[in-house]
């Protein structure tokens, strides 16, 4: 596989990646610029305009000079502008780097574990990249989780993203655990538990916004780890005040 990188104008990238899939170019990727705002949910993001940013398409074999030009037209740069490398395919889909908690628990991917006790880890293939542990309000629940006695106690978790939270209270003990996200999210959420050896967890996919009082057993810890105003929604339609949360 080749990568070709280019850096445009953010506003131009849009439209150009439907043009390039037009042309039969269907692998591209570039991020977001992004800066992040605190609003009325604790924190938000907001797209940066008029950032150049780089652009990558991926195609199975190089390119030779005639259909580079074609390329070169369709981006409107010059040749000087393109950046083309091969990559292994094996080695395609980046990883993110260990986590170290404060109280010595680190959060690794599976190629990584083995440099860790593996009493003190969370093994994690953030396949969707939701809950990873970067975001400071996964690291402020998960070292509080690590740093607790949950055995045999039954636990929520709303907002579940990767599980990472449903895994570690399962690490620390919990009997139960129902896990819930408005996302198809079970298929990653077991893999990660199967990746840990801990039980696996009860997924249910929901709006709990919208579908009021669907949550109709107590639990003793209710995790919700996503914005503020949805855990004030939620909390309002799941009649969740009586509980222990976090």
């Amino acid at each position: 596989m080749y990568e070709i990188t280019v850096r445009l104008p953010s506003q131009k990238i849009e439209g150009l990646v439907t043009s390039l899939y037009q042309k039969g170019y269907y692998q591209t990727y570039y991020e977001v610029p992004l800066d992040v705002l605190t609003d009325s949910n604790s924190y938000a993001f907001v797209e940066k305009r008029n950032e150049t940013i780089e652009l990558n398409i991926y195609i199975q074999h190089y390119i030779e000079k005639k259909e580079r030009g074609k390329l070169l037209e369709l981006l409107a740069v010059d040749e000087a502008s393109l950046v083309i490398k091969e990559v292994n395919e094996q080695n395609f889909q980046q990883t993110f780097d260990d986590i170290v908690l404060e109280n010595g628990w680190v959060i690794t991917t599976p190629e990584r574990k083995n440099q860790y006790n593996k009493d003190n880890q969370i093994v994690l293939d953030p396949q969707g990249n939701f809950g990873t542990g970067y975001h400071e309000t996964t690291k402020d629940c998960l070292s509080f989780i690590l740093g607790e006695d949950f055995t045999g106690l039954s636990v929520a978790d709303i907002g579940a993203g990767s599980g990472v939270l449903s895994v570690a209270v399962a690490l620390r003990g919990a009997s139960s655990i129902d896990t819930y996200d408005i996302q198809a999210v079970e298929r990653e959420i077991l893999y990660q538990c199967e990746l840990n050896a801990v039980k696996p967890v009860n997924v249910v996919q929901s709006d709990l916004i919208k579908k009021r009082n669907q949550l109709n057993r107590e639990y003793d810890w209710t995790f919700l780890n996503i914005g503020t105003q949805e855990n004030i929604d939620i909390l309002i339609a799941q009649k969740l005040f009586c509980c222990n949360l976090i």
